[in-house]
């Protein structure tokens, strides 16, 4: 009996490198799944038959379980170009493959080249059971067509938007997807609040703990930023999850750098509710456990809408400070929608998006935000609260004046070294200065009138304007003297 297991073995291992070698063919990742059978080691049991639970027991070499199929044509389509972690602005999301469909990924791609190297987070539809499809069963067909071949940096979630589902036990692939498009958000967190990972239950610490390793390690030399998770902030076991991730990705890649998952926020009751979490967890020593912090902030549209950022942003602080905890800070997501009757941002345009792209920007990295992630790049449903939040429209892949905003700030200011708040009261006035020395500033107020500017910057200078519509998609410039310049609500740059 034991022959004849040790037989079957061999032949799908031998098929299963058949199928690697089949696939990974010359220099592009081809539309078939890649599902990787993990090789069963040698075991001290006497069983004539190891099961799934004794395998999933036993002390995996993650560096070959990682890059299992990878060995042979590694160097082939892998991109071996320095990622350029300098950058400053990011987008969330955008990378959906549905059904994985390498096509969509693949013009995706192309778009987003298109904004040079600009950070990304949030892949999609690559949840734990999504990858590890059974025990030692791995599926890399989505990840691997975004991660391997690409040239920018990436912010990588271990657990998603999912949360931290266990995908062993009851949980249900179709009928979580049925309840994320049918129920509402406070039946979707029920269902996975009950599905959850119980990090008391040795097996689902163990088979957590392979999971986060495997994956870490087929990307390490790709991948240097790990979030634990999205907007976890308030799940169940969040002390343990989080202390747990940050030893399991250090001791498989000691160089990255571990996000704690994101205080999140679409009115300042539910952000408050997540500082007072945070504010517990660093009270009992969690800083110890993440390299950097991280926090979520939409807020509606209202006249205070700037202050309401830069308040956020201090509460955030404040608890850090509290504790005494040093933290470089990001902001992975911020946005407000275009939507006419936008549920998240109230009633909103295409030109108030595009001002807000400059201004959510500008005024974190003011505040002393080391990145700063915008959301979205894709499409979102119309029953989605961040509907029109995208970047390019969801309905026909048009470029909003958001998008070409969001370009001309990469421009102008995305790689700066330094900022500097210079006005907040009569209108707002910031000075970044770039890494060759130059300098540009970025000026806005509520109400339309013209400033004096030049304590700050003498003689003639180049004001360039936002795109807010569709029909003048190139920045309007104009040289004009500092002593007299114009301002409204939307930012300008000037140089």
């Amino acid at each position: 009996m034991k022959f004849n297991f040790l037989f079957i073995l061999l032949i799908v291992v031998l098929i299963g490198g058949c199928a690697v070698d089949e696939i990974y063919v010359e220099e592009e990742i081809v539309e078939e799944d890649i599902i990787q059978v993990v090789e069963e080691e040698e075991f001290s049991s006497d069983s004539e038959k190891l099961g799934f639970d004794e395998l999933r027991k036993s002390s995996f070499d993650y560096e070959k379980l990682a890059l299992l199929g990878l060995e042979e044509d590694r160097d082939v389509y892998i991109s071996t170009k320095e990622k350029d972690y300098s950058i400053r602005f990011g987008i969330n999301g955008g990378l959906y493959g549905d059904e994985r469909r390498e096509e969509q990924i693949s013009d995706l791609k192309d778009e987003l080249d298109e904004l040079d190297s600009v950070w990304l987070r949030h892949i999609g539809r690559a949840g734990w059971w999504e990858m590890e499809v059974e025990p030692g069963v791995w599926d890399w067909t989505l990840t691997d067509q975004i991660v391997l071949n690409d040239d920018n940096p990436w912010v990588l979630e271990l657990f998603g938007s999912s949360g931290t589902v266990y995908p062993f036990g009851g949980f249900s692939e179709e009928e979580f997807d049925e309840i994320i498009s049918t129920k509402d958000t406070k039946e979707v967190f029920d269902y996975i609040i009950d599905n959850s990972l119980d990090l008391n239950d040795p097996q689902q610490l163990l088979d957590a703990e392979n999971y986060v390793k495997t994956y870490v390690t087929r990307y390490k030399d790709q991948i240097k930023y790990w979030e634990v998770s999205n907007e976890g902030i308030n799940t169940p076991q969040r002390e343990e999850l989080i202390r747990y991730c940050y030893q399991w990705v250090k001791e498989v890649h000691p160089e990255a750098q571990v996000i704690i998952t994101g205080i999140a926020g679409t009115t300042d009751e539910q952000f408050n509710g997540g500082v007072d979490t945070l504010d517990d967890m660093l009270a009992n020593g969690l800083g110890d456990y993440f390299d950097i912090a991280n926090f979520h902030y939409y807020a509606m549209i209202e006249d205070d809408f700037e202050l309401q950022l830069e308040r956020t942003y201090d509460r955030h602080q404040a608890v850090f400070d509290k504790h005494g905890v040093d933290k470089p800070v990001w902001v992975t997501e911020t946005s407000t929608s275009s939507a006419v009757d936008s549920e998240l941002s109230g009633p909103s345009s295409e030109g108030i998006q595009a001002q807000h792209v400059v201004k959510r920007l500008v005024i974190f990295s003011a505040k002393g935000a080391e990145k700063v992630f915008w959301h979205s790049y894709g499409s979102t449903s119309e029953t989605n609260k961040f509907y029109q939040c995208n970047m390019v429209d969801p309905d026909t892949r048009d470029p909003k004046p958001a998008y070409y905003t969001f370009k001309l700030i990469l421009d102008k200011i995305g790689y700066f070294d330094g900022v500097e708040t210079l006005e907040t009261e009569d209108f707002r006035l910031y000075k970044f200065v770039n890494p060759d020395g130059s300098v540009v500033y970025v000026a806005w107020s509520i109400e339309e009138k013209s400033v004096d500017l030049s304590d700050y910057i003498a003689g003639d200078v180049t004001v360039t304007h936002i795109v807010e519509n569709r029909e003048n998609v190139v920045p309007r410039v104009e040289i004009i003297d500092s002593s007299s310049v114009d301002l409204d609500f939307s930012p300008v740059f000037i140089e």
